[in-house]
């Protein structure tokens, strides 16, 4: 990462089941609302609880708050400065989906799965100002963010499972150098992802922390490892310019 570039954490609780749901509910004259309503006002409580108890040794607690919904899908925005303040916030959002997932599906016929992924805005990734959009309740202008990295992240959300948390490889790779106990990485194969590395198998990894995980765990160094040899294969063989690791020198 440059050193004038920053980076921008986004984290994805997508409700699974939901057009079903609805159909269902409609049928039956009942209200579907509910489910939503509560959810939605439920998660971000629930990962500010879980923040906090990431962060209790720490000073501070890093800023992080919804940045928007779209349809039933909740999508979380902080900005770390370190991977240290990265990891403590996928923490975070790993119990959150996990906590999260185990009520709503106690309730309804629904689940969660969350997407974690991150981008470095400055070169490959761009912020703009869309002034014409109320940004907030003090009238400040509203703020997206567009690249390859932003989008990737839209498109892995499919590929977790109910109370799992899918995580980007730039985002993986940063953590996993750091060989915490926090958090532990499990395979999930690959896929072809419209629009990302023109169509060639993208790597799925999936995060869990506090030993939650159904899934066997690979070595935090193995994947690091082997999520290095990927992206030097493709720039070397295929002249294909993979996201780099958002914290640390890309190897």
């Amino acid at each position: 990462m440059d050193a004038a570039e920053e980076v921008v954490m986004f984290m994805s609780a997508d409700v699974v089941g939901s057009t079903s749901f609805k159909v269902q509910a409609q049928r039956e004259q009942s209200d579907w609302l509910e489910a939503f309503a509560s959810l939605f006002r439920e998660l971000p409580l629930v990962f500010m609880g879980q923040l906090a108890a990431a962060f209790i040794e720490h000073d501070d607690v890093p800023e992080a708050g919804v940045w928007k919904v779209m349809g039933d899908e909740v999508i979380l925005m902080a900005v770390p400065n370190s991977a240290e303040v990265a990891e403590g916030l996928t923490v975070a959002f790993c119990n959150t989906v996990r906590q999260c997932d185990a009520r709503i599906s106690e309730r309804w016929p629904l689940n969660l799965r969350g997407t974690c992924w991150a981008a470095s805005i400055g070169r490959r990734n761009r912020r703009i100002e869309i002034p014409e959009m109320f940004g907030g309740r003090d009238g400040s202008t509203y703020i997206d963010y567009l690249g390859p990295d932003v989008d990737t992240g839209f498109r892995l959300s499919a590929h977790s499972g109910h109370g799992e948390v899918i995580v980007s490889p730039n985002l993986v790779e940063s953590l996993a150098v750091r060989e915490s106990e926090a958090l532990q990485f499990h395979d999930a194969g690959s896929a072809v992802l419209k629009g990302v590395i023109q169509g060639r198998p993208f790597p799925l990894w999936l995060a869990s922390a506090d030993g939650a995980a159904t899934r066997p765990a690979t070595p935090a160094a193995e994947v690091a490892s082997r999520l290095a040899g990927y992206r030097r294969a493709l720039k070397t063989e295929h002249g294909i310019e993979c996201a780099a690791p958002v914290f640390g020198t890309a190897a």
